[in-house]
């Protein structure tokens, strides 16, 4: 399916806009993507899609923190979880996920997602996903539009103006003397990108599993799913960290041991915590932020 790229992001703001807006763009970047760049820039493409359309806030701090102030309904999960203060990046993984948002903010494009306003990890179904059209795959996440008009091109036209907000809970990680990419300037990474919507969960298993035995999981969670045409298991080797339902609590998420998501016509894919359980193969890991 070949998508057309959302346009470059026009930013006409001030020094002060820039650094707010870099830090929140990072931040989106580290915790809801992980380390690696393709998915970094992905999640960072549907905030800066976000923006340009009417239907979100207009600043890109207010998109990324839409909804924090609530226990749930934050529109990216890591701004009312807890993640913030229970895991930080490293000084060199804070300034890759600047460095990334820094050049998007200046008019880089990740093509891969298109105009894609929503996402979602592939272990959770949120009901939103179904009223919309799902626009690419990016290693565990899945990027989706709205059908008819609200999803058209046309639809982004807003021009950004600047005006973000300082945000105290982002200041621990930006420090002075850090710089933009390309310049000389000083300037400060869901369920994604929509809450985890609680749901019918007939298709989704939060099992506590043995840790002494990571080969036999795959097998565990095809026993459970049994014929089940679509189904999620989640397993935790700590049984006082897994989760009882959905939302996922953060410190649930941070501490999945493995994952497997089989969908109607495909093959199940399994995913261990590589830090857990080393792999082999780099494409059986969970992406983690740390």
């Amino acid at each position: 399916m070949h998508l057309p790229p959302a346009a470059p992001f026009h930013f006409d703001a001030g020094p002060q806009d820039r650094d707010r807006a870099i830090d929140c763009l990072a931040a989106a970047a580290y915790y809801e993507a992980g380390r690696e760049a393709p998915d970094q820039r992905a999640v960072v493409q549907v905030v800066l899609n976000r923006v340009r359309h009417a239907a979100f806030p207009s600043t890109i701090c207010g998109v990324v923190f839409a909804g924090a102030d609530r226990v749930t309904g934050c529109q990216f999960t890591f701004t009312c979880d807890g993640s913030l203060g229970r895991r930080r990046p490293s000084p060199r993984d804070w300034r890759d996920a600047r460095d990334r948002a820094a050049e998007m903010l200046l008019g880089r494009v990740e093509s891969l997602v298109g105009q894609a306003t929503h996402y979602h990890t592939y272990w959770v179904a949120p009901p939103w996903d179904r009223a919309m059209n799902q626009l690419a795959v990016v290693n565990s996440h899945l990027f989706f539009g709205w059908r008819g008009a609200a999803g058209d091109p046309s639809a982004f036209g807003r021009r950004y103006r600047g005006g973000e907000p300082d945000l105290a809970r982002l200041g621990s990680l930006s420090s002075p003397g850090k710089h933009l990419a390309g310049t000389t300037d000083p300037a400060p990474a869901i369920a994604h990108g929509e809450p985890q919507a609680r749901e019918a969960d007939d298709d989704l298993f939060l099992v506590a599993l043995p840790g002494n035995a990571s080969a036999s999981f795959p097998r565990l969670a095809e026993e459970r799913c049994g014929k089940l045409p679509d189904c999620r298991f989640i397993g935790w080797t700590d049984p006082a960290r897994k989760a009882h339902a959905l939302p996922l609590p953060g410190a649930s998420v941070d501490t999945i041991s493995f994952t497997y998501v089989r969908r109607a016509g495909a093959l199940g894919d399994a995913r261990w915590n590589c830090s857990e359980f080393p792999r082999e193969r780099e494409e059986e890991c969970l992406l983690r932020g740390t």
